[in-house]
């Protein structure tokens, strides 16, 4: 971060402390949206495979379904 002359300590800090929660947010978010998918390709997996096949899926196109690679 380069630092403007005129910036005191606090804004400086306060600066610092805005990119990291923005990093760890960020970190968070993607976590969180892995968790999902994984959620996901855990409840495809639990339907039998008529109703997988009702709802126009084979079990093999679960997880390029969750990765959003899936194209019919």
């Amino acid at each position: 971060m380069e630092r403007v002359s005129g910036d005191s300590p606090i804004e400086v800090l306060w600066a610092m402390a805005s990119a990291a929660a923005a990093k760890v947010h960020a970190v968070l978010q993607v976590y969180a949206e892995a968790r999902g998918r994984r959620a996901a390709a855990r409840e495809l997996q639990r339907l039998s495979d008529h109703t997988l096949r009702d709802i126009g899926l084979h079990r093999s196109q679960i997880d390029a379904l969750v990765r959003g690679d899936y194209r019919p």
